[in-house]
């Protein structure tokens, strides 16, 4: 999938796990800062790859951690893209939220804000990193913080399952190599996995669905604001029938 697909599936996710109280999500403060460091950690294992919007958020900084990352986990879609990325990223996520120095974990508000701010840019939102600043300071003031790790973990999972739904798929083994004795579309003798539905990255059925994500996203803002039902609701209603 393509950057603004994976930060678009991201946030969508994000915000049908609250919808249906899988994650529990306290104000609509708590919503917009957890919500976009989801959709910004959806483009996270892209680190690896020199071209990936994510690469050229901060330069130099993040080209140089770029070619770092994509150097020690093997090239694009490989470690970053796997259940050991996963993990990785989670795991960095919880011991940047629990170091603190004079009570503020600065790691965390940072990630959170880079995150945040990596989605307002992807989305073409007004106001660039000024946003991230807006967004580090809201998290703060909201004790938002202590959901980053878990945002981080469903933004970047998203991003993994999507790209395992394009046809050249992932390695969930990494380091290993699961070898198929006959490739097939689902099975490749490289070792990686596919549920092709989408097509190549970047083909018209992934926007097909980021298109549909993207309402699912609006309907649910406009829930938000009290103008119509929330998504699930409407949906229970046209399902039940009536008496």
């Amino acid at each position: 999938m393509m950057g603004y697909s994976h930060s678009v599936s991201a946030a969508a996710a994000w915000l049908a796990l609250v919808e249906t109280d899988i994650i529990p999500v306290q104000s609509p403060q708590i919503l917009l800062v957890t919500a976009l460091t989801c959709a910004g950690a959806g483009m996270l294992p892209d680190i690896d790859h020199k071209n990936g919007t994510i690469a050229h958020s901060i330069p130099p900084v993040s080209s140089i951690v770029s070619a770092v990352v994509s150097s020690l986990s093997g090239g694009h879609r490989k470690g970053t893209h796997s259940l050991v990325g996963l993990i990785f990223f989670w795991a960095v996520a919880i011991l940047a939220e629990r170091l603190t120095y004079q009570g503020i974990p600065w790691a965390s508000l940072l990630i959170t804000a880079y995150m945040g701010g990596l989605a307002l840019r992807t989305f073409g939102a007004p106001g660039g990193w000024l946003g991230a600043i807006g967004l580090g300071f809201l998290a703060w003031h909201t004790d938002s913080l202590a959901m980053t790790p878990l945002a981080i973990g469903v933004g970047a999972t998203v991003h993994v399952i999507g790209d395992f739904l394009t046809t050249r798929g992932v390695n969930p083994a990494w380091p290993l190599t699961l070898k198929a004795p006959t490739s097939s579309r689902f099975w490749k003798k490289s070792g990686y996995f596919a549920l092709p539905l989408l097509g190549d990255a970047g083909s018209k059925r992934e926007m097909v669905l980021t298109s549909a994500l993207s309402l699912y996203i609006l309907w649910f803002a406009l829930a938000l604001g009290g103008i119509v039902d929330y998504p699930a609701a409407s949906w229970e209603h046209l399902l039940t029938p009536a008496k």
